[in-house]
C-alpha cells in the first residue's frame, strides 16, 4: 500500500504544472485611490446631461498589465464607471487615457508628441512607446525613436464586459515582453473631438462643455486622473506646474521595481510546487513511522500478521 502514497502526489503535482501553464503571466497591478478625479484638487465635470452621473467616469480605480493570449500584451485600466452617450464602437467615449511605457534604459521622450494633456515626464523614466487610448478608431501606439519622428500604428483598444475595463491589446512583438524595470505612466482626460489631441479644456468656471475649477491658464494639466501611490502623490504632481517660468507638471511613474519587491511569476509558480513536495514527503514519512495507517485509513496488514502470530 505504500508504494500507493506517492500518486496523490504526483496527481497534485501535474494539476499544479497544469494550472501554471495555464495561468496568466501579470508583469504589473496597482491599485489607484477612488474619488481622485479632480486634478490637482478642484477640478469639476461639465455641466451637460452626456456627463451624467458626474462621477466615476475619469477615476481610475486599478491599472494591469497582463499576458491573456500568447503574443498578445494587454494593458487594462479599470474605472469606476462608465457610460457612452454617443454610442462609440469601442463602447467608451469619455475617457481620452494615455499610457506612456518607459521599457528601455537611457533613451526615450520626455515630452508629448502632440500637446494637449500639458504634462512632461521625468528624463530618468523618457518614454518608449504609448498608447494613445481614444473612440471613434482614435486610438494609436506611437513608439518614440532617437530623431524624435515618431512611428506610428493602430492600436486595438475595447471596453471589456464588466463596463469599467477598457483594454489596449499590443502584439508582443512590437514592444517585446514587459520586464520589472518597465515603468508605466498613466492618465486620464476629458475626451473632446475638437480639443488639442482630443483633450477637454480646463477652465476656472465649469461650463456645459468645460471642465472647472482651473486657472484659465492652458499651461496647467488638462488631466483628471493619474494612478499613483496616493491622492497626495497625485496633487503634487499635477500642481508641479509653474505659471512664471512656463514650467510644465512632472510626472513620476509607477513600476515593479518602484513599488516594493515582488517574486516573479515563476519563481511563484516553482516554490508551490516544491511546497506540494516537501507536503507529500512529510506525510509519507509520517505513515511510515506509525506504521498504522495507509491511504484511506486501513490497518497495515503486517501489524494484523503480527498481532494474529
Amino acid at each position: 500500500m505504500r508504494r500507493f502514497i506517492w500518486i496523490p502526489v504526483l496527481v497534485l503535482l501535474v494539476l499544479c504544472m497544469t494550472g501554471a501553464a495555464a495561468t496568466p503571466e501579470v508583469y504589473f497591478q496597482m491599485k489607484d485611490p477612488p474619488g481622485d478625479e479632480h486634478g490637482y484638487g478642484a477640478y469639476q465635470y461639465p455641466s451637460n446631461l452626456a456627463f451624467k452621473p458626474y462621477q466615476g467616469l475619469f477615476d481610475i480605480t486599478e491599472f494591469k498589465v497582463w499576458q491573456e493570449k500568447p503574443g498578445e500584451i494587454a494593458f487594462d485600466t479599470a474605472f469606476a464607471n462608465n457610460t457612452n452617450p454617443w454610442m462609440a464602437p469601442e463602447g467608451f467615449i469619455h475617457q481620452n487615457l494615455r499610457v506612456f511605457v518607459d521599457s528601455l534604459p537611457n533613451q526615450g521622450a520626455t515630452g508629448l508628441m502632440h500637446q494637449g494633456a500639458y504634462v512632461r515626464f521625468d528624463a530618468k523614466y523618457a518614454w518608449d512607446f504609448c498608447l494613445r487610448i481614444a473612440g471613434w478608431g482614435n486610438s494609436q501606439l506611437i513608439t518614440a525613436t532617437a530623431d524624435q519622428k515618431w512611428q506610428i500604428r493602430p492600436l486595438r483598444t475595447m471596453m471589456m464586459g464588466d463596463n469599467r475595463t477598457l483594454r489596449a491589446v499590443v502584439p508582443e512583438k512590437l514592444v517585446g515582453k514587459p520586464g520589472r524595470n518597465w515603468h508605466y505612466y498613466v492618465l486620464v482626460g476629458s475626451y473632446d473631438g475638437f480639443g488639442e489631441d482630443f483633450f477637454r479644456r480646463v477652465m476656472k468656471d465649469p461650463g456645459e462643455w468645460v471642465i472647472g475649477g482651473g486657472y484659465d491658464e492652458v499651461l496647467e494639466p488638462q488631466v483628471m486622473d493619474i494612478v499613483a501611490a496616493d491622492n497626495a502623490s497625485q496633487v503634487k504632481q499635477l500642481r508641479s506646474f509653474d505659471l512664471q517660468t512656463g514650467q510644465l507638471a512632472m510626472l513620476q511613474p509607477v513600476g515593479a521595481d518602484l513599488a516594493g519587491w515582488r517574486l516573479p511569476g515563476w519563481l511563484r509558480i516553482l516554490l508551490l510546487l516544491l511546497l506540494v513536495v516537501l507536503i507529500g514527503f512529510l506525510t509519507y514519512r509520517l505513515i511510515k513511522r506509525r506504521g498504522q495507517i495507509s491511504w484511506f485509513w486501513v490497518p497495515n496488514r503486517e501489524s494484523k500478521t503480527k498481532k494474529g502470530a
